[in-house]
């Protein structure tokens, strides 16, 4: 690898000069890499030092201009009052329910004058609601971002983080005694790495300690330890239980999360598991008699060649859900004791039509979910009679995920969502032979809102031939004129699905007359394991091409036009819109991506840059040097290009995506675009991926981001004040 810098300095001066449209353009200073004999220039290398004060200090105008911008916007506030309505029609809010197998419910539930969520409890879906923890009286400024009771409910690990860090401390409250242990367990993040998992006799639970959580430091995220907990022990004790440097007999490298886990608490067997960017990952298995040894003996179970998504472990024998030699997945079983994965028994088939998209076991047998392209699903049974049927659902479904309890016990839930339907939870009732709704709070004034909603599930044809489902929402009356105000969003990476769900931006945008389009494009879940494969690495143009293809049937069928079109994604769905508007600016009219990545060829240098590669790829060899390059969005921005308007989002604090992912994409798209379309910059100077942000902060993005793409497409009452 050779290096050549260049330096080159650019002045632009304040308002005045040549582009109006945001201030002072980054300084120039150019690394040029040549790599497998491709000469890559990088203009903007310098701001991958996140304690640059040069490059703060630019991310702070950017700041102040944008918010200066989006505050001009006619009408912005409006998308804050229709919340507030909701909310005061809404009273309380409830999420992240979970049910110990003796019947115990534990949630976080926030009143519509709150801003963060408490931790609640009662005994029994019917029993009286107790209050047990609110995280800003421990400490000022922290929210709940994940807790897991131990078996029968008597003990509550909480994971606790300051604003939107997300990487925070645990701590331990008694039910029984109604007392909270304030011996705080550092360095954590079980909402992203694998959770609390409590030992079968309630005694202590394994978590995933970081030993860097600086991001200054060389190490920050890497050599992760899974350690033991016992309850009254000094947290300095924690056994190092699974680990790269307490167990070098396996292959555990530095970016890996190993994880120890236990399926339930009759279980005589514990899970050591070696993961990372991916669903599938290679797995052991001990005794959990040998978990007090300082050396546990761990033996080989399955590897991620085995392309095992989830198992559950009854008696002696494991069943469980994967795509080998079954692209839409199969569910199999064979011994935990002398397993076959090469030749298991199979229980349920591949179906070529609909990918299995869940399961769960209980003492009346395996029920598992089918979806259609990703959009239609359908609940299935396989009883212990070996006999499948299909079970009779309360209301058509677009997604579906089911619970238990596990093998031992009957009890199953189910989840369901839709477009324009909030989530509904319900019970199955094995002698009616039909669920029974169990909501401990339903959501008020969205079905008004969402009346007269027409969906059309489409499948257009992409670049290649192949059919790309399409979900175009809209309300009866809408004229296909190609005048309509369309926002499209797409993800395609990492194996994740856009499952049909409700969400607040597709309620303000069809609210304003828009019309809501979902591209379930390659390089996601939707059809499988080959529809993620399709979109990955050498294959991932198919992403943004079929993005691409989606769009130009809206523009062909009068949907709408460019002019009248937003898209928007986030995070690792960076590259797609990155993508889309580097190779087609013409096609749009805005993008707006929240956390995004863009620059991929560097995302090796970012903190977990090395477990993305194991899904995005390595500059290490050619292919992946190849692959990297070309979904680089940053590297394909060309100089005196008209491109889209742009609303990009960053965090200081994130965790997943670094800062200088969106902030280098934002400089060179700045000093490149020579429309009179702006190229605006929202950092986040306290938070970081907006997974834990407050409902006020989010709140205010979402009024960002709705009347910005309201703005840039042409609606009357969200024009800038003059």
């Amino acid at each position: 690898m050779k290096f050549q810098v260049s330096l080159i300095l650019v002045l632009i001066c304040f308002y005045g000069c040549k582009n109006k449209n945001y201030p002072k353009l980054a300084p120039i200073n150019t690394v040029t890499d040549t790599l497998y004999g491709e000469i890559i220039e990088d203009p903007y290398r310098y701001m991958e030092n996140t304690e640059d004060t040069i490059v703060l200090d630019w991310y702070k105008k950017q700041t102040l201009h944008a918010k200066n911008i989006i505050s001009k916007i006619k009408n912005r506030k409006k998308v804050i009052a229709l919340q507030n309505i909701l909310n005061e029609k809404n009273k309380e809010e409830v999420s992240r329910l979970k049910i110990t197998n003796n019947n115990k419910f534990f949630y976080l539930k926030r009143n519509n004058n709150q801003n963060i969520r408490q931790l609640y409890f009662r005994d029994g879906f019917n029993g009286e609601e107790h209050f047990l923890f609110n995280p800003d009286d421990f400490k000022k400024g922290y929210v709940i971002n994940y807790f897991a009771p131990n078996w029968n409910g008597s003990k509550i690990a909480i994971a606790i983080t300051k604003n939107d860090l997300e990487i925070g401390d645990i701590i331990v409250f008694d039910v029984i005694t109604n007392k909270l242990n304030s011996k705080e367990i550092k360095n954590c993040w079980p909402s992203a790495l694998g959770g609390i998992r409590w030992l079968p006799n309630n005694s202590g639970f394994t978590y995933e300690y970081i030993p860097f959580i600086d991001k200054k430091e060389k190490n920050y995220l890497l050599n992760i330890e899974t350690r033991l907990h016992i309850l009254g022990q000094d947290v300095s004790s924690d056994m190092n239980l699974f680990s790269k440097s307490n167990n070098s007999e396996i292959d555990i490298k530095e970016e890996d999360f190993p994880e120890v886990s236990f399926k339930d608490e009759k279980s005589k067997y514990m899970f050591g598991s070696v993961s990372g960017a991916s669903y599938y990952a290679d797995y052991y298995y001990s005794l959990i008699e040998r978990i007090d040894h300082k050396k546990i003996s761990w033996k080989p179970l399955f590897k991620k060649e085995d392309l095992i998504k989830r198992f559950y472990i009854d008696d002696d024998d494991i069943i469980y859900l994967s795509a080998k030699g079954a692209e839409n997945f199969k569910i199999c079983k064979t011994s935990l004791i002398n397993p076959n994965f090469e030749n298991p028994k199979v229980l349920v088939e591949e179906d070529e039509s609909s990918v299995i998209t869940d399961l769960t076991l209980t003492n009346r047998g395996l029920f598992f979910v089918k979806t259609k392209n990703g959009i239609e699903a359908k609940l299935y049974q396989l009883n212990n009679k070996k006999e499948i049927t299909s079970i009779s659902l309360p209301k058509k479904a677009g997604n579906i995920n089911v619970f238990s309890k596990g093998s031992i016990y009957p009890d199953l839930w189910i989840e369901i969502k839709g477009w324009v339907s909030e989530k509904e939870r319900y019970i199955y009732n094995y002698d009616l032979k039909k669920f029974v709704e169990q909501q401990i709070v339903k959501k008020k004034g969205y079905k008004e809102l969402l009346s007269d909603v027409i969906i059309d599930e489409l499948n257009i044809t992409s670049h290649d031939g192949v059919k790309i489902p399409l979900s175009i929402i809209y309300k009866k009356g809408v004229k296909l004129n190609g005048q309509n105000r369309v926002l499209m969003r797409g993800y395609g990476a990492l194996g994740f699905s856009l499952k049909p769900a409700l969400n607040n931006y597709l309620l303000h945008w069809l609210n304003e007359g828009g019309v809501y389009v979902v591209a379930h494009v390659r390089g996601g879940g939707e059809k499988g394991n080959s529809w993620h494969k399709d979109g990955s690495k050498l294959t991932k143009p198919n992403s943004w091409k079929d993005f691409i293809a989606c769009a130009e049937y809206l523009v062909d069928k009068n949907y709408t036009s460019p002019k009248k079109i937003a898209i928007s994604s986030a995070s690792a769905g960076g590259i797609l819109i990155g993508r889309a508007i580097t190779e087609r600016p013409d096609l749009f009219s805005a993008a707006i991506v929240r956390v995004g990545v863009f620059n991929t060829l560097r995302s090796e240098f970012a903190p977990n840059g090395k477990n993305l590669a194991k899904d995005f790829g390595s500059i290490q060899d050619s292919l992946g040097f190849k692959g990297l390059l070309e979904m680089d969005a940053y590297y394909h921005v060309k100089k005196s290009k008209k491109y889209p308007a742009v609303y990009i989002t960053g965090g200081i604090n994130d965790s997943r995506v670094v800062i200088w992912q969106p902030g280098k994409f934002v400089a060179k798209l700045q000093g490149a675009n020579i429309s009179k379309k702006p190229i605006l910059f929202n950092v986040d100077f306290e938070g970081g991926h907006g997974f834990d942000a407050s409902k006020n902060k989010k709140n205010e993005e979402l009024a960002d981001i709705i009347s910005f793409a309201l703005w840039q497409t042409g609606h009357p009452d969200y024009q800038p004040k003059k």
